[in-house]
């Protein structure tokens, strides 16, 4: 994953990549652990909305993504809340890095949601399965754009 995020620019730092990477693939294994997750997310979906598993819910996975890799505060990457099929029965949410700036059009999908916590990741523009869009700071825990929260 460091070298997808690397070829995005060469104004990306190096270390940067490095450490989003392993804490987006690391983290994501936790998050599987602490909800419990099963193999198809669809199930867990379904659990979830039953009330027989507590969390799980792709915006979720998203989202306390999010939170862990904002603690790291990167200087030449840049994070964004992505969505498909918004509105829909199967609207599906996750992140988005990219150079900082340079918006979602040349980022890399990170989906933790999708494998259950065996993150996919893969340039946007290759991820055959969704057609992205920026949800714009869904959770409210991203900067405006081009300032400091």
């Amino acid at each position: 994953m460091k070298n997808l995020i690397m070829s995005l620019d060469s104004k990306v730092n190096e270390e940067e990549a490095r450490n989003l990477s392993l804490k987006s693939i690391e983290y994501s294994f936790q998050l599987s652990k602490k909800y419990k997750a099963i193999s198809s997310p669809w199930i867990q979906n379904t659990l979830v909305n039953m009330g027989i598993k507590e969390k799980g819910l792709c915006h979720e996975w998203a989202e306390d993504l999010l939170k862990h890799l904002l603690k790291q505060n990167y200087k030449t990457l840049e994070l964004y809340t992505i969505g498909a099929n918004i509105g829909y029965l199967n609207e599906h949410n996750a992140l988005a890095v990219s150079v900082k700036g340079e918006g979602i059009e040349k980022s890399i999908v990170l989906d933790a949601w999708r494998y259950a916590g065996d993150l996919y990741f893969e340039k946007i523009r290759e991820d055959k399965k969704y057609n992205w869009k920026e949800r714009f700071n869904l959770y409210g825990l991203l900067p405006p754009r081009g300032g400091k929260k």
